[in-house]
């Protein structure tokens, strides 16, 4: 591994639920300045495809219908594409429709080989676990080209054993997708934002 210092983006990006072509031009647009930064790893917010707080009636029927199973996403396609273009690493959430027809919050870790790793948000959030199923997976390590790598996402890091686990699991750093919109007070039984 190279001893110099690892440069790390964190994008934040204006996603909009729903629109998911224009939320993938957005990622692709935040990768490539972090590359043009010398970014060697990106980290792009969580559900980054398909936008985070549903508006509909039917949240979990909008999910949905904006979900891809991991190996027919077209985000993570893209983000293959990228990870090769820019010779750099990307993390990030998008709507999963897992084989057992169940909807996911969950994130990849891409790189130029392909999706190293799909992890499955394990604990959900607020008005998330109507949408959403909980997963019980422990968080990947991934070896990477800068190091050993956890994903999780959000909410999960908020449990201190479920980065204990990473940690004992050799990770180095944890890239962890996060999307925290704006609410007054304290709503459901989250963290204070």
């Amino acid at each position: 591994m190279d001893p110099s210092p690892t440069v790390i983006a964190v994008a934040q990006l204006a996603i909009t639920v729903a629109e998911l072509d224009a939320n993938r031009r957005a990622a692709a647009a935040a990768v490539a300045e972090a590359a043009a930064a010398g970014a060697r790893l990106v980290v792009l917010p969580e559900l980054c495809d398909s936008g985070y707080v549903f508006d509909a009636a039917d949240p979990a029927a909008e999910a949905r219908s904006l979900a891809a199973p991991a190996a027919e996403s077209i985000t993570l396609r893209q983000w293959h594409t990228l990870a090769g273009q820019h010779r750099l690493v990307i993390v990030g959430g998008f709507c999963e429709l897992g084989g057992d027809g169940r909807l996911y919050n969950s994130a990849a870790l891409v790189d130029a080989s392909g999706t190293r790793a799909v992890y499955r948000k394990a604990h959900l959030w607020d008005k998330e676990k109507l949408v959403f199923t909980p997963a019980g997976a422990a968080p990947p390590v991934v070896d990477t080209e800068i190091g050993q790598v956890a994903v999780m996402i959000c909410y999960d890091l908020e449990f201190p054993e479920w980065v204990r686990l990473a940690a004992l699991d050799g990770a180095e750093l944890i890239a962890a997708p996060v999307n925290w919109p704006a609410y007054s007070g304290r709503p459901g039984n989250g963290p204070r934002r």
